[in-house]
């Protein structure tokens, strides 16, 4: 561990982020007025322990509080770094990561993930601590955080937000400049869009990513918005018309790395208005 770093970067006064992608998703944290919360812990279980650190560095405070986003691997195996201090999801996640279908499929992956990558050594399937319904808000003197379950990436997706500097929070709602992975089985186009509205109609300042560097100004995600309106049109008009999934055109002036998550995501939209019809 000595030879990794895994440092945060300042976003506000009070909210820092890794976006750097060594842990695979993006992780943060907001500082209120004598405790840390800390949002997401990455992959893997040394750089959550370097973040841990490095946020009670940075503001001379311990982390309290943990909020997971959504269930995915990328954003949870983390934890163990966090078994001392309560964490936070919503019911939702909390059902998804409870379902047999989840449960034993992560539970195999860690155990290849540990034998495949010296990074991987102590990463868990553990679930969070507490769920909430709808809306969770933890306060502080006179600041406070808000964790609202908004599903779309996943049905147990959620965005933390920091009204006193407007920081948001996205989680894997916003892949900046990235093509989106929204191809999860439980991914709900429609509340996809509606989250990203939501999140709009907040008007934060600064957006961070579950993926990617930090967006400026609520303006910014009109590019997302748009293109999710755009890419259910095109699936929807490709289902009227009899054209096949892999068939399917999307343009999209995001980064295409992985065209594997282009696929998913055009086969579950598909597939998911095609149910609808």
């Amino acid at each position: 561990m000595t030879d990794l770093i895994y440092d945060v970067e300042e976003v506000s006064s009070h909210t820092v982020a890794n976006t750097t992608g060594l842990g695979r998703g993006n992780v943060g944290a907001v500082s209120l007025r004598n405790f840390v919360i800390a949002i997401d812990s990455t992959i893997y279980a040394k750089t959550a322990q370097l973040f841990r650190k490095n946020l009670e560095n940075h503001f001379n405070l311990s982390v309290k509080f943990l909020i997971f986003t959504h269930y995915h691997a990328d954003h949870i195996f983390g934890i163990g770094a966090f078994k001392d201090i309560v964490s936070f999801c919503s019911e939702q996640m909390l059902k998804n990561m409870q379902s047999n279908s989840i449960k034993q499929a992560y539970e195999q992956r860690v155990s290849e993930f540990i034998k495949a990558d010296p990074l991987a050594e102590g990463v868990v399937f553990e679930l969070p601590d507490v769920a909430f319904n709808n809306k969770l808000i933890i306060r502080d003197e006179d600041l406070y955080i808000e964790a609202i379950h908004t599903g779309g990436h996943t049905s147990g997706s959620s965005i933390v937000y920091f009204p006193y500097e407007k920081v948001l929070f996205a989680g894997d709602l916003i892949f900046t400049n990235m093509f989106p992975f929204a191809g999860d089985a439980t991914c709900n186009p429609e509340q996809y869009i509606k989250a990203l509205e939501m999140m709009k109609e907040m008007k934060p300042d600064l957006i961070i990513p579950g993926h990617g560097k930090v967006l400026k100004g609520y303006n910014a995600l009109d590019e997302y918005i748009q293109f999710f309106k755009d890419f259910r049109a095109t699936i929807k008009s490709a289902i009227s018309d009899g054209i096949a999934p892999e068939k399917v055109e999307i343009t999209a002036s995001f980064e295409l790395d992985r065209p594997d998550l282009k696929v998913s995501s055009v086969n579950h939209w598909y597939n998911f208005y095609k149910k609808a019809l």
